[in-house]
């Protein structure tokens, strides 16, 4: 064998080996997913019925990347969760999400505020109000802007917190998939006056924006979920957002609306694919 072709044999012995510690480490890896019913997946798929009230489904984006990546997930997301339940109180029996991040954590994922500052509760009592039912329960804008203004702050305790926990890991922060369309007038499934429809609009950028803030102020990856749902909402015939009156998903107890659905899911798991490979 010649020099020149020894060389070239062991730089490609090299580069297999090095692309089998690769997948070796992403098999070996830990996977934390931490938030609210948006990364749970109440109403897709095949529900956990181990996740008890916190309604996962077994096709949410974390449980996709995690096949996908060949990682070791635990799943600590929640239906219901504001960033107190990841930081300090847990739900349904469960402690603390950020319980689950330890030292062996690769990768982080947060999906976390739109229950603080009641973004799908003033969905349904816009509705609830649009249909014109009683007791309609509705988070003023002033609460909502005393709520956004504190948000970035509990965010950034999260991020340190998961820092404190797992130094290594890499963290992603995710986004909120929009139900309400960028312009225009509401559809059927979106049971909104106009004027509600243009401040749900607006609090789901206002929402957009803390999450970017967020992202390059503490140097996190980011899902763009405004971005990627764009034209996807809960009026859209491909819709990455269910409507009001969704019908119910065998398994599930109940119809879930105003949250992901699978294609939603599948697209957020699909930006994670190209977040990683960077």
């Amino acid at each position: 064998m010649t020099t020149q072709r020894a060389m070239k044999t062991m730089k490609t012995v090299l580069f297999v080996l090095g692309a089998l510690a690769g997948i070796a480490h992403a098999q070996g890896g830990r996977y934390v997913a931490m938030g609210s019913s948006y990364a749970a997946g109440p109403g897709v798929g095949v529900h956990d019925q181990a996740s008890r009230g916190c309604g996962r489904s077994m096709s949410n984006y974390a449980r996709t990347v995690a096949a996908r990546h060949g990682l070791d997930l635990v799943d600590v997301s929640c239906s219901g969760a504001t960033t107190g339940n990841i930081l300090a109180r847990g739900q349904h029996g469960f402690p603390a999400q950020i319980e689950a991040v330890t030292k062996e954590a690769q990768l982080v994922s947060i999906l976390i505020g739109g229950n603080d500052i009641e973004y799908v509760g003033n969905l349904f009592g816009l509705s609830c109000r649009a249909e014109g039912k009683a007791a309609c329960k509705v988070t003023d804008e002033q609460e909502v802007a005393r709520r956004l203004a504190a948000l970035p702050d509990l965010l950034d305790r999260i991020v340190d917190a998961v820092r404190a926990r797992a130094p290594q890991a890499r963290i992603v922060l995710v986004g909120y998939l929009p139900a309400v369309p960028d312009s225009g007038a509401t559809c059927a499934a979106l049971a909104l006056a106009p004027a509600d429809a243009r401040r749900m609009r607006e609090t789901t950028a206002q929402l957009s924006r803390v999450f970017d803030a967020t992202a390059q102020r503490k140097g996190i990856d980011l899902v763009h979920a405004a971005d990627i749902g764009a034209g996807h909402d809960a009026c859209a015939a491909a819709n990455y957002v269910t409507g009001l009156h969704p019908a119910r998903v065998e398994g599930w107890p109940d119809a879930v609306a105003y949250h992901p659905t699978q294609a939603g899911m599948d697209r957020v798991a699909q930006e994670f694919d190209r977040i990683l490979a960077r």
